[in-house]
């Protein structure tokens, strides 16, 4: 198998006590681990947990609802957990940190960077961790409607347009969440987030020039709910940002009717 390998689908993990061997051989693998938990499993920061650092509390107390404090906590806990058992350290020593964009990373002793993402919708939280390069996480329901006439104009660039316009209604709003949470997956990784206008870019299942690759996998819900699609978009090599990119980087307003291609395969 090579360095990179073939996509390891999101990891299961029930709070602090992981199970963490599936989550360090996936790492040991490919370089990468992607992982999911619902944020009730973990419990509240202070002496049960890491402390959050100085930005994260700052948040915290701007969230007025309980469950959101809950989610919050939980999110960050987990990205210190996972971060800790891939780099051998523990979470305490493992710090959080934001670019100026907002796009996290963490740093674990010795000042070495960690490139990591974090996604989460109704109680399920999605992390992803890195040593080779950005990567990006998205979830979403399963079940969440998504209309071409809502959001097809927004989301897609005109040879995706094409592609979705012989699909039945159903495969379509699949092939459109599926989509979605692709490009936002992608536009994390960048740090570029909302602000890149997702229907200027299209997505192409084949391998990118600028060595980009991507996985799509559902993650079952609970007794009472559908399950969710879970994406993640990574750079396959050292290079932080590369090819298509790196023009979204440094250019961010000089491009139009670009071509993100990806390879499923990993």
């Amino acid at each position: 198998m090579s360095a990179d390998g073939a996509p390891v689908p999101p990891l299961a993990l029930t709070g602090p006590d992981g199970p963490w061997h599936p989550v360090r051989e996936a790492f040991a693998a490919h370089g990468r681990a992607v992982v999911h938990s619902r944020w009730r499993e973990w419990p509240p920061a202070g002496p049960q947990g890491p402390a959050l650092d100085a930005r994260d509390r700052r948040r915290l107390r701007t969230l007025p609802r309980p469950a959101a404090r809950g989610r919050f906590v939980a999110s960050r806990l987990l990205l210190k957990h996972l971060v800790a058992a891939v780099s051998d350290t523990t979470a305490e020593a493992v710090c959080l940190a934001y670019e100026s964009g907002g796009r996290p990373y963490a740093v674990r002793p010795g000042g070495y960077r960690v490139e990591i993402s974090l996604s989460h919708t109704g109680d399920l939280l999605v992390a992803g961790v890195s040593r080779r390069g950005r990567i990006g996480v998205d979830v979403e329901a399963a079940g969440r409607p998504m209309r071409y006439d809502d959001v097809g104009p927004r989301l897609c660039a005109p040879a995706e347009r094409a592609a979705l316009a012989g699909l039945a209604e159903p495969e379509r709003e699949r092939a459109l969440l599926r989509l979605w949470t692709l490009k936002e997956a992608y536009t994390k990784a960048l740090g570029r987030g909302m602000r890149l206008a997702f229907a200027e870019f299209e997505f192409e299942a084949m391998v990118s020039r600028g060595g980009w690759r991507f996985m799509v996998s559902e993650v079952s819900g609970g007794e009472k709910e559908n399950g969710h699609l879970v994406s993640a978009v990574w750079r396959q090599h050292a290079c932080s940002v590369g090819g298509f990119g790196r023009e979204l980087v440094e250019r961010p307003g000089g491009f139009g009717n670009n071509r993100m291609r990806a390879d499923g395969g990993g």
